[in-house]
């Protein structure tokens, strides 16, 4: 079980993330009968999350028939309530399991025990510009000393809680990422190889890889 974006399925803190609504994978089994032989089956995705107004919402949604082939997906992209009813909000946690049906009985849906649950947050929404800082070559319009390595801090902006990496470039270099920690900043180390302007460009990206608008940093090096 999966979802894209999102990749396995998890829950709680082992929960995914997508900036659209995904689209869930299964892959199911009839064990009264082994291919090429199976009887073809279907699936019924059941999709649950909390509206704006924090009720509890929820629909089904059953698949065509086929054979239940190793390697095989049974899929479905979560869909939004017609317009007019409370929308599935960003932000929303959403949940889903799925049961298959041969014509003939359905099996226990993937969360029956406490297994096979699986939940994906919507985040559409993009995180803000960082601030980015540096005490040793800051971004006041001074010619500061080189020849120094410079720590280089970059920070989420404020009311972002859920950053989880910075993608950094100095001028004239590849861009590299950096892990945001648990207060939301990173701090990364670099030289100047010369004298003159120099600046950094960085952008924020949360946990579903939204990304931000890019804060560009410049400083002076003597």
């Amino acid at each position: 079980m999966s979802t894209d974006p999102g990749g396995s399925c998890g829950w709680g803190e082992a929960r995914t993330y997508a900036a659209q609504l995904p689209q869930l994978r299964v892959e199911a089994r009839d064990p009264d009968h082994v291919p090429p032989v199976a009887e073809k089956v279907m699936v019924q995705f059941r999709v649950a999350w909390q509206d704006g107004a924090g009720a509890e919402r929820s629909y089904t949604y059953d698949t065509g028939y086929k054979s239940p082939i190793p390697g095989t997906p049974f899929t479905h992209t979560v869909t939004q309530p017609p317009s007019g009813e409370p929308q599935i909000p960003s932000d929303a946690v959403i949940r889903w399991d799925a049961r298959a049906y041969d014509g003939e009985a359905w099996g226990p849906w993937s969360s029956d025990g406490g297994a096979g649950r699986c939940e994906v947050v919507l985040d559409s929404v993009r995180p803000g510009a960082p601030a980015v800082g540096s005490v040793r070559y800051p971004d006041d319009g001074v010619w500061h000393p080189g020849g120094e390595a410079g720590v280089f801090t970059f920070s989420a902006a404020d009311g972002d809680s859920d950053v989880v990496r910075f993608r950094y470039t100095f001028l004239g270099e590849t861009s590299k990422s950096v892990a945001a920690g648990a207060d939301g900043a990173a701090s990364v180390s670099w030289t100047p190889k010369s004298s003159g302007r120099f600046r950094v460009e960085v952008e924020s990206f949360d946990a579903a890889q939204n990304v931000s608008g890019r804060t560009v940093y410049e400083f002076l090096v003597s």
